[in-house]
């Protein structure tokens, strides 16, 4: 027997490895099964000029890339020195992350005026911050731990200031109707999820703990996919013709020719769809020109059944 003196304390701790998590695994394998259908969508679609479908895939491919590579790597086994593996994981995440802010951009129809959160800025920023704060501090000090520790310092800053100035600049979108208070939250959700990528890192590399958090995010960017599709399809079922497909309407196109078609003036739709007035006419234009109407009062009483 033991003496009743003597204790053992088991402190949990989880030691990163190159073998993939099985959470990891089981995501990439979910992803993978997207990856497929959204090609088949595509593949099969009628409408082969649809670039939301193919901003989507490419989406997808990133964050599969991202958790394999992560998953993955490092691995001692491989050929080659570690600092090249660990330029390539975290080379895709900054990839993926930058996608994902454009993405959303596209989604919300943000023009931006500040300097600073223009994609190609940020990409700018980025990618000198990791040279100079990352790969080059690693290769001449061979310390993960204090390049990173560096070079994830400016990341988090501009993560937390982001995360602030995408809320303010999409605020109003949790004033309009159901459809569009649920994209917005989405959004912001799936900011929230990315920016903890840097902050996570920069306490280690946690594979079954930061990955998820972090895929999280396309997770809710393919529930506003698939809110948005129910929305036109809820929406567009309530016509006589699919005339989004019989005309080739961008996803955006169809949606606002269908608010006009319910008599919504340009003005509530610029409200709905957190868009400009002039954007709103400019999208009604190029509806106007592709279903062969002149005005506003002709689409109406075209297609008004």
């Amino acid at each position: 027997m033991l003496p009743k003196e003597q204790k053992y304390h088991f402190t949990p701790e989880y030691v990163y490895s190159s073998s993939m998590h099985w959470i990891v695994l089981f995501i990439c394998i979910v992803i993978s099964i997207i990856i497929v259908l959204q090609l088949l969508k595509i593949i099969f679609s009628k409408q082969k000029t649809i670039k939301a479908s193919y901003r989507y895939l490419i989406l997808a491919i990133l964050f599969l890339l991202y958790n394999i590579l992560n998953g993955l790597l490092p691995n001692t086994s491989l050929p080659g020195p570690l600092f090249l593996q660990y330029i390539t994981t975290y080379s895709i995440s900054i990839i993926m992350c930058i996608y994902l802010i454009w993405y959303l951009y596209i989604e919300f129809n943000i023009i931006t005026p500040n300097p600073f959160f223009k994609i190609k800025n940020l990409t700018i920023i980025l990618t000198l911050c990791f040279l100079f704060l990352f790969i080059i501090p690693y290769y001449y000090t061979n310390s993960l731990s204090f390049s990173r520790s560096l070079f994830l310092v400016l990341p988090i800053f501009m993560s937390i200031t982001f995360l602030i100035y995408f809320f303010m600049t999409i605020r109003k979108e949790v004033k309009r109707q159901r459809y569009f208070k649920i994209q917005t939250y989405l959004g912001l959700t799936s900011i929230l999820s990315v920016i903890l990528l840097p902050l996570l890192t920069y306490f280690g590399d946690f594979q079954p703990i930061t990955q998820p958090l972090v895929t999280m995010a396309f997770f809710l960017v393919t529930i506003m996919e698939i809110n948005s599709y129910s929305y036109r399809l809820k929406n567009t079922y309530i016509l006589k013709r699919n005339i989004g497909k019989e005309y080739s309407f961008t996803n955006r196109e169809n949606e606002i020719a269908i608010q006009i078609i319910k008599g919504d003036s340009y003005k509530k739709i610029s409200k709905n769809m957190f868009i400009s007035y002039g954007t709103v006419r400019k999208h009604a234009s190029n509806i106007f020109i592709k279903s062969n109407v002149s005005n506003k009062e002709d689409f109406v009483k075209k297609f008004k059944g």
